[in-house]
């Protein structure tokens, strides 16, 4: 025995245990023990071999009283054999002596022993509660002092010494690490929480992934729809086409069936890799038992890295599928508000919410639209906007939940403000209260949907006057027709009997009072018959677009009582105006409407207004007397019905006055609107056979402005049910 004495080995235990509790590195801390080992037990050199954290690899870490350092030297433990790796593997003590031939001693051995000329040495199993994790030497061959099994042993008690810093160390170590990983998991946890945007999460996730997995390549894979194939949504370190380059289709397939993590040595083909063979991570994202996707790391090397934590990246996983499924719900929750928030900002009609009190709590924007310019201070009570005792009663009963919906038409009178500004005059709404959905009875919240039914009322006057017009041109013609020639042959007998009774004084006086009478109605039949005539063209530029528009609404009332389908069809661009008397092109465009709904047939008749460019095309049509403009396109207007259709004989007599084939009417209207259309140097011309409907078409010279004609669309639609 070559220690000093019992108490100097003692105070060399009591150091080494003093120093585990201190803060410093691995490294230090086993140079320390070294030094006291090779202090109080007279070892001219000792050294320590750790093994690699998860690995069979054997590495010199530090080294006392040796000229050539140990440190980097590597050996595997399952390839290499020398007594290092010995020690190791079987756990035995291995002693070497000097001058003697000892068998176990390998070629490698003796390298080792002639470059660090070792000749009496001791290497021990370095032991944790895992197991050998590594190999101390110890040496006399400086001294060439043999070492005793009593040195051995003494020997034992600082190398378990050394297990315990070696296993002390790596715990502290992997809590540092775990406190490490957790922190940046809750980082990657809340900058996954504070993406809005899929494709920037699924980056994050690939990109954090690679990290965490401690690989070089990622790729994110999902399913487009159930059923489809798994392709690579994002990708880190390589272009997400490089996928395709694996041969990882049955790996794909067992971790999606089975839901597990899976390593495999994967072989990678058409890369630049030359076809070798790499390891693949397959990590199942599930979220409950349903597959969001699994994210692929590839590795340089086939076997899984030390560092790797199978079960930090089954966390992570987790956190990515809530991530996702998190995004996807709050999209979808957009979508849905997006969608019902675009119904209320789309709406003519003024909705607003009340409270218990009737406060107005919201409103959307056809309600400050309606109100904003009534009452600059709407935004209070409903009352300050529509106040009437069966309002208020609605309102009472639907809050006590007696009802579930109120409707009520009222006139509400809002007087002007503001100098002017504010306008004033008669309302009519139509109101309808409901009480929200999901609310209790307590809460009292109400929704409130107001109608302007102002100038609809208007419109549905408009055209009651409109038809009384229509009604009373054609009363007009039939005067004229059927009374105005019976007066002119009254008028005249009665001149011959004027002259007969020229000494009949009282009788002369009283036949000039008949034809004074006479003479009034005449008067009268002919201011009549003006009226039905089309009179004298006030002419301006005319949109027809624009004429077709505005009037719509009020025929389209009229279509959606007989239940007929109306269309309205307009080019995509704006067409060039026409020279021309706006009202009588009204005029035309009412006669063949109404006539077109007149021949639809009822309940599920559509007609169809349509207007495009088309180039000038001749006919007899035309009177010989008017310039055809043939130098510049034409503006169509087509009214188009589904009705019955006309044969041969009635298309010859359709222009002919007093022709109809109604009972009622007098047969005036198209030949009025034909003459309308000859004055305006037009064309109306008719399509129609029996049983495919009818198309009247009115071609007029269009402005200057010429935009390239194309392809008609449907803008406009109105469906009767």
């Amino acid at each position: 025995m070559l220690y000093k004495n019992t108490k100097q080995v003692l105070a060399a235990l009591h150091q080494i245990s003093r120093l585990t509790m201190t803060g410093m590195s691995r490294e230090e801390l086993a140079r320390s023990i070294l030094e006291a080992v090779a202090e109080a037990l007279v070892y001219d050199r000792v050294a320590l071999y750790l093994l690699r954290e998860g690995s069979d690899v054997l590495e010199g870490v530090i080294n006392v009283g040796c000229q050539v350092s140990v440190k980097g030297l590597k050996y595997d433990v399952n390839k290499d054999d020398c007594v290092e790796t010995r020690v190791v593997r079987t756990g035995e003590i291995v002693r070497i002596r000097e001058g003697l031939e000892q068998s176990f001693l390998t070629p490698l051995d003796k390298r080792r022993n002639a470059a660090l000329k070792r000749s009496v040495c001791v290497l021990m199993p370095v032991l944790t509660e895992r197991g050998i994790v590594g190999t101390m030497l110890a040496d006399r061959s400086y001294r060439h002092e043999e070492i005793s099994d009593d040195d051995i042993e003494i020997l034992e008690i600082f190398c378990n010494q050394i297990g315990l810093v070696v296993e002390n160390r790596r715990l502290n170590a992997s809590n540092r690490r775990q406190i490490e990983e957790l922190i940046e998991l809750q980082l990657i946890s809340r900058q996954m929480s504070e993406i809005s945007d899929m494709e920037k999460l699924q980056n994050l996730i690939v990109s954090r992934g690679v990290k965490l997995g401690a690989a070089q390549i990622g790729w994110l894979l999902r399913r487009r729809g159930p059923g489809e194939k798994l392709r690579p949504v994002a990708a880190y370190g390589a272009a997400a086409e490089e996928f395709w380059s694996l041969e990882i289709k049955a790996q794909l397939k067992e971790s999606s069936t089975s839901g597990q993590t899976l390593f495999r040595a994967v072989r990678r083909v058409a890369s630049a890799t030359g076809g070798r063979q790499v390891g693949v991570l397959s990590l199942p994202l599930l979220l409950g038992k349903r597959e969001q996707g699994i994210l692929v790391l590839q590795y340089r090397e086939v076997a899984a890295p030390a560092e790797l934590n199978i079960d930090l990246l089954k966390v992570f996983a987790t956190q990515a599928d809530k991530a996702m499924e998190s995004l996807i719900f709050n999209q979808t929750l957009i979508r849905d508000r997006d969608f019902r928030d675009s119904i209320l900002r789309s709406s003519p009609n003024a909705i607003i919410t009340l409270d218990s009190s009737l406060f107005i709590t919201s409103h959307n924007r056809s309600a400050e639209k309606v109100f904003a310019s009534l009452n600059p201070d709407w935004r209070g009570s409903i009352f300050a906007l529509l106040d009437s005792p069966v309002l208020r009663q609605a309102l009472t009963r639907v809050g006590n939940r007696e009802q579930a919906l109120a409707q009520l038409e009222m006139n509400q009178v809002f007087p002007a403000a503001g100098g002017g500004q504010t306008a004033g005059g008669e309302k009519i709404f139509f109101v309808s209260v409901t009480a929200l959905g999901g609310m209790p009875k307590t809460d009292g919240g109400l929704l409130v949907l107001v109608q302007d039914q102002t100038e609809k009322r208007k419109s549905d006057q408009e055209l009651e006057r409109m038809r009384r017009l229509a009604s009373i041109g054609q009363l007009a013609a039939g005067i004229a027709h059927e009374i105005r020639n019976p007066l002119t042959g009254m008028n005249i007998s009665l001149d011959i009997i004027r002259n007969e009774l020229t000494d009949h004084p009282y009788a002369a006086r009283l036949l000039c009072g008949v034809v004074e009478e006479l003479d009034r109605l005449e008067s009268i039949v002919s201011s009549m018959l003006e009226f039905s005539r089309t009179g004298i063209l006030e002419r301006s530029w005319v949109d027809l677009a624009v004429l077709l528009r505005d009037w719509l609404e009020m025929f389209q009332e009229q279509a959606r009582r007989q239940q007929v389908e109306v269309l309205l069809r307009l080019p995509e661009n704006s067409l060039p105006p026409v020279y021309g008397d706006r009202e009588k092109l009204k005029q035309v465009l009412l006669n063949l409407a109404l006539n077109a709904l007149a021949a639809a047939r009822e309940g599920g008749g559509e007609v169809v207004l349509s207007l495009g460019l088309q180039p000038f095309a001749g006919g007899h049509d035309f009177a010989s007397d008017l310039e055809v403009c043939e130098d510049r396109p034409w503006l169509w207007l087509r009214v188009m019905d589904n009705g019955p259709g006309m044969g041969r004989e009635l298309l010859e007599k359709i222009y002919d006055p007093f022709f109809t084939t109604k009972n009622r009417g007098t047969g005036l209207g198209l030949s009025i609107a034909h003459s309308i259309v000859k004055e305006h140097g037009g064309r109306l011309v008719v399509e129609s056979e029996p049983g495919r409907g009818s198309t009247f078409a009115v071609g007029l010279p269009a402005g200057e402005a010429q935009p390239r004609y194309q392809r008609v669309e449907d803008v406009q639609s109105n469906t009767y049910n």
